[in-house]
């Protein structure tokens, strides 16, 4: 099972709002103990979680594999609203290899998003 995945962010508020358009809550906005800013987003069952870190630029990530996946409701509705707000779409809506309507999209620290429409 799933605890948590984790990442580095430039600018916490920024992500934190992304996910939530995205349908996530926000569990927590906390500074930890070694002075880093934390936040944790609940995404159904799984938790995403991000290190505020200083810096310029986006934060440092890995290979283009590394993505999030969630799966959305309305995501041609979404996909259109996340365009419109300035939203970076690396890959346009297209069937997914499991036939659902897949995009990929750009968080504010770069990092590879994939949408997959929600079984209804």
């Amino acid at each position: 099972m799933l605890k948590h995945v984790s990442f580095l962010t430039r600018d916490l508020t920024a992500t934190l709002a992304f996910y939530g358009r995205l349908g996530g809550v926000v569990e927590k906005d906390v500074a930890t103990p070694e002075g880093f800013r934390r936040g944790v987003v609940r995404l159904g069952e799984g938790r995403l979680q991000f290190f505020q870190i200083e810096g310029e630029g986006p934060a440092p990530h890995g290979h283009w594999a590394e993505h999030v996946a969630l799966h959305v409701p309305g995501l041609r509705d979404l996909l259109a609203g996340l365009r419109a707000s300035g939203v970076t779409v690396t890959r346009g809506l297209q069937p997914s290899p499991g036939g659902r309507d897949m995009a990929f999209v750009l968080d504010p620290d770069g990092r590879q998003v994939e949408l997959l429409e929600a079984e209804g």
